[in-house]
């Protein structure tokens, strides 16, 4: 049998009939609508659902990616202001203190001891005084003026037996005395000449030769106009003061206009020194900014920078340059067509000196620039910072092992012992790479090191060379002590003027030439217009007054370079023991 309902043969029951199929059938449609409205809002909130989660996501990672930014930047703020205490409060030198018990990374060899006293430093025990050793002065190059002293003829009887004592010898004090500068006027009488009967005109002797024209100032007080601005950094109101003193007022403006007359006087030989210079095979060059007048800024002055260039011991001069700003035109202009070894910091306008003329001027970097970098993440992450601090440490005692040898021998030292250390450093870098912030303390000096890696390794090329560029931030500390001074330029040319001052006195401070007598004399043959320049240089000027070399400082340097030289032998030395 079927189950299917039999089909009344009615007709209007199978009118009802299919009627009932027919409502059971929208109603199933109705529902299949309906639940198909149910799974439509159900995706419609799964997807909403996701968007939401993904949305969140999306924020999340936004949130701790900002998170760790301000983490960085934190970070960052933290090591400069640590940076700025340290170079408002702290200890400015870069050296490290090694305590007996500590060991370096590699026995590198150690200098020959050297057998020189350190005369600041004596063998006593601790708890003994020391005895204070004589300053050495030497008076005997002073005049002497004896003042005799004696006692009372009531003081000259014995009180035992009414005796006149005899005298049975002498006591003598010496008292060193001061006597302020005189200033003195020289009138120079020239009688003249003339025939009562002819009236052919009227002889008398030429007048006497003075460094600027219808100046009455001497070469001498010029010498010390230029001496006590450029060499003792005082500026021209004090020294105005100065003069006062000794009985004649000077103009500030008078002062000024011997200067410039002094500048235009010494240009020919400042240009003789830069041409010398510009022979040397190396040149050693940095730069220090100073404030000139501007009354176009708003601020009422413009940032101009004075430059040195040093030449090496066969060219021994300083020359200095004037430039209105620190823009690469400055040493373009200065070294155009110089071919040599050329030792500079990281700053980029040196870039087009090296990179207009390839091979022909090589770049040398400063490891003690790399050194100040890295010491100054010492803090921040010391382990790797000390590391390298170490390392180089290595490099400049193989410098001061080799300072006083030859070029040749100093650059097989350097092959066979310095290159292994940089090789272990640029290694080194190459393995923190990626692991150190860019921005920290020990990756600012990273990236310092990497971009001069080449130029860092250069100095082991020529035994001639350098570790470092020390000797041009040293030539320019006088000027950087004198802005602290003057404080500002009065205008571009000034600074022109300046320079060529600052060339003469620096060249003549590295020869430890007298400056007042130096300047004295060349100041009155320069204006004679046949004038060798070149028996007007330093050193050619000391070795025709030998008298006038400052001996004291070069025995000053003699004894400062013992001690330094004594005080690595002993640290060496404990460490080789410690071990």
């Amino acid at each position: 049998m079927s189950d299917r309902p039999a089909i009344p043969n009615d007709l209007a029951a199978c009118q009802e009939l299919i009627r009932q199929q027919q409502r059971e059938l929208e109603e199933h449609r109705q529902l299949a609508a309906k639940q198909q409205e149910i799974a439509d809002e159900k995706q419609r909130r799964s997807d909403e659902t996701q968007r939401v989660l993904d949305a969140t996501a999306d924020s999340h990672q936004q949130v701790v990616e900002e998170l760790d930014t301000t983490r960085a930047e934190l970070l960052e703020l933290r090591e400069s202001y640590r940076r700025l205490v340290k170079w408002v409060f702290g200890q400015r030198s870069e050296r490290r203190k090694y305590s007996p018990g500590q060991l370096t990374l590699f026995d590198i060899g150690e200098p020959e001891a050297s057998t020189a006293e350190d005369p600041l430093e004596s063998p006593d025990k601790r708890g003994s005084r020391r005895r204070r050793k004589s300053r050495g002065l030497q008076l005997e190059n002073l005049p002497h003026r004896r003042i005799p002293h004696d006692l009372p003829a009531e003081d000259k009887v014995c009180s035992g037996c009414n005796r006149e004592m005899q005298q049975i010898g002498t006591d003598e004090t010496k008292v060193v005395h001061y006597q302020p500068a005189v200033m003195e006027v020289e009138v120079h009488v020239r009688p003249k000449y003339a025939c009562p009967c002819c009236k052919l005109g009227v002889a008398s002797p030429p007048p006497p030769v003075r460094p600027i024209r219808r100046s009455m100032a001497g070469p001498g007080l010029i010498a010390q106009v230029l001496i006590s601005k450029f060499f003792d950094h005082l500026p021209l109101y004090r020294l105005e003061d100065i003069f006062a003193r000794h009985g004649l007022h000077l103009a500030r403006s008078t002062l000024c206009d011997w200067v410039r007359g002094a500048a235009e006087l010494l240009e020919p030989l400042h240009d003789r020194l830069k041409s010398i210079v510009l022979e040397s095979p190396v040149i050693w060059t940095d730069d220090t900014p100073v404030r000139v007048l501007d009354r176009q800024s708003e601020s009422g002055t413009h940032r101009g920078h004075f430059w040195t260039y040093i030449g090496d011991d066969q060219h021994p001069y300083s020359v200095f340059d004037f430039t209105e700003n620190r823009s690469s035109v400055g040493p373009q202009r200065f070294l155009d067509g110089y071919s040599g070894f050329v030792h500079a910091d990281a700053y980029s306008g040196y870039d087009a000196v090296f990179n207009n003329a390839p091979g022909q001027v090589l770049e040398v970097a400063c490891w003690a620039h790399t050194r100040r970098k890295f010491d100054a993440a010492t803090k921040s992450q010391p382990r790797e910072a000390h590391q390298i601090l170490d390392w180089i440490r290595q490099l400049y005692d193989l410098e001061d092992q080799a300072s006083e040898w030859a070029p040749s021998a100093r650059q097989v030292l350097r092959t066979n012992e310095s290159r292994p250390i940089l090789d272990r450093i640029g290694s080194y870098l190459d393995e923190l790479q990626g692991t150190v912030l860019p921005k920290s303390a020990l990756g600012e000096a990273m990236t310092y090191a990497t971009n001069q890696w080449q130029a860092l390794r250069r100095y082991t090329d020529d035994g001639r060379l350098t570790i470092d560029n020390n000797v041009s931030e040293r030539t320019l500390r006088p000027t950087a002590i004198g802005r602290k001074n003057w404080l500002f330029l009065g205008n571009d040319e000034a600074g022109s003027r300046a320079a060529i001052v600052y060339s003469i006195v620096a060249s003549a401070k590295r020869h430890r030439v007298d400056p007042w007598t130096y300047l004295s004399d060349i100041l009155l043959h320069l204006n004679d217009t046949d004038s060798n320049l070149d028996q007007l240089l330093p050193d050619t000027w000391l070795a025709n007054h030998p008298d006038c070399k400052l001996v004291y400082r070069e025995q000053e340097a003699q004894r400062r370079k013992a001690r330094k030289t004594q005080k690595r032998v002993n640290r060496r030395s404990k460490a080789r023991s410690a071990r």
